[in-house]
């Protein structure tokens, strides 16, 4: 099968979402996109991701059972969410099926949708950061036992654990680039604290997908860095976590510009993965 390509991964700096309106217009137009299909992943801040009990209701009845479940736990009128659901099938075993809802405010959402046709698109999706670095998972095929995947960004860390590809855990903590970077060029032990809590979060996500999904330990760990590189942070990992940790690398399952780094392409890591989304996925 034919690797994807990659043909351009760039950032748009903005102060407002004018500003942003007119950055997007000018990048479309400089880059010959005109008319071109697209997916909008949304912000981790601008919609919710919440497990609710759904058991034994009609298929009809799933979407309004899911809107009164919601109920107070979005701080806007539930009628004005707009709501996809999705199961999680334990793995191997007899557990019944975990279902979650992605709540998000319809005006909110409308506003991306009118973002996106002012600037010459098409919209094909609305996608969510879990489902983007599921995407890249499944760029990695080889690993039958699944995978997991760690994104540090600036403020906080994405981890996302798939198998056959099914997203089985996604998970934000608050430990980023920032917390690791002032430390990065002295002494090991100067980076254990900020280390040992990233080692905490994931062995605990390691732990709950085993209790809750039966899902044995996936083949490797992706840790995606940005800004910079900092390779001790990869030994570490390596050292108290149950499975290989290694960096994240696209050579040899995606094509990428002549010149491409790994890590500022990571910095992109949601939106190619939103690019990587399959119809009917």
């Amino acid at each position: 099968m034919q690797r994807p390509k990659l043909h351009l991964a760039t950032e748009l700096h903005h102060t407002s979402s004018q500003d942003l309106q007119d950055s997007l217009w000018q990048a479309i137009q400089r880059n010959h996109l005109q008319n071109s299909t697209c997916v909008n992943v949304l912000a981790p801040e601008s919609y919710q991701l919440t497990q609710i009990d759904l058991a034994g209701l009609p298929p009809d009845e799933l979407i309004e059972a899911a809107r009164w479940q919601l109920g107070e736990r979005i701080d806007y009128p539930a009628g004005e969410a707009v709501l996809d659901l999705f199961d999680i099938t334990p793995f191997g075993g007899e557990k019944k099926p975990l279902t979650y809802v992605v709540s998000a405010q319809q005006s909110w959402l409308r506003e991306q949708v009118d973002q996106v046709k002012r600037a010459n698109l098409f919209l094909e999706a609305i996608d969510i950061p879990e489902f983007a670095l599921r995407n890249i998972c499944n760029l990695y095929s080889g690993d039958v036992r699944g995978l997991a995947i760690l994104l540090l960004r600036e403020d906080n860390g994405m981890l996302v654990i798939v198998r056959d590809g099914i997203l089985y855990l996604f998970r934000m903590f608050n430990m980023g680039m920032n917390d690791l970077l002032p430390h990065a060029d002295g002494q090991l032990e100067a980076l254990t604290d900020q280390i040992d809590a990233i080692v905490l979060e994931v062995q605990r996500s390691f732990d709950f997908c085993e209790s809750t999904f039966n899902l044995p330990m996936v083949s490797r760990l992706l840790v995606a860095q940005t800004g910079r590189d900092i390779p001790p942070l990869i030994t570490y990992l390596n050292e108290y976590l149950a499975t290989s940790v290694e960096r994240l690398d696209f050579n040899g399952v995606l094509d990428m510009p002549e010149g491409s780094s790994q890590v500022e392409l990571n910095r992109h890591l949601l939106a190619i993965g939103g690019a990587l989304r399959q119809e009917g996925d």
